[in-house]
């Protein structure tokens, strides 16, 4: 396992100084196969859930970055006026949060802008994930990936799986799931599957990401409190 992780890591940093790619990975959604994955995996779902998981429908997404900055957000936006119905993959996608992974000198952040807390948005930082490297391969795209999962440290049990490719040579994810030795092209959360549908390397047409517009920045656990202090009632239900 180490001298498979140590591969992969040579590779990456070999194509990050012989290469600057910038980019659009543009992913969808589903959750077409949730029950299937449910059944594959010994778990057994709710009826509700089961509910939810059949009038789920198909949410776009997409990833654009360059070689200091990546922006994911969803492209498919949930029209409130026409009061449709709860969409999980909406939801397991992002939301309308948009989500930042900054590059400086080989060390990585990642940042939610979110704003829906008190009509202001802020920055929350988000922790690196506790990923697992696991040996397994295959193609997504034609790019190679790799595999790594993240586990319940109580059960021991799958929580999240992704692929990622370490020929596209920067740690951007999907979301607030980043830290990798190459982009992650596919995940599956909680049996959502969210995966590349199109994958833009070196365009034509210069990508272009528009950084957060807003001065005000919490860590994770600060931003926890704020919640809790904002809605008291809520969280004490």
């Amino acid at each position: 396992m180490k001298k498979i992780n140590l591969i992969i890591s040579l590779l990456s940093i070999f194509n990050f100084y012989s290469q600057q790619v910038e980019g659009k990975i543009t992913y969808i959604a589903t959750a077409d196969n949730a029950l299937y994955y449910n059944e594959k995996e010994g778990i057994t779902p709710t009826n509700t859930l089961k509910e939810l998981y059949k009038k789920a429908t198909n949410i776009k997404s997409v990833l654009k970055f360059n070689s200091k900055l990546s922006e994911y957000f969803i492209i498919d936006k949930i029209d409130v006026s026409r009061k449709k119905s709860f969409n999980l993959t909406y939801l397991m996608a992002g939301r309308d949060k948009k989500f930042y992974t900054y590059n400086s000198t080989m060390k990585y952040e990642n940042k939610t802008l979110n704003c829906d807390l008190l009509d202001e948005c802020i920055l929350v930082q988000n922790q690196i994930p506790k990923w697992e490297l696991v040996q397994k391969t295959k193609e997504i795209g034609g790019f190679l990936c790799y595999n790594a999962i993240i586990t319940n440290p109580k059960t021991g049990k799958k929580k999240i799986e992704v692929w990622y490719a370490p020929s596209i040579p920067y740690q951007y994810g999907i979301m607030n799931f980043y830290g990798l030795p190459g982009v992650i092209l596919e995940m599956n959360i909680r049996s959502i599957l969210i995966t590349a549908i199109k994958i833009e390397l070196n365009p034509l047409e210069k990508v272009e990401i528009n950084p957060p517009k807003t001065s005000k920045e919490l860590t994770h656990k600060e931003f926890e409190e704020l919640q809790k202090k904002s809605f008291p009632e809520f969280f004490k239900n």
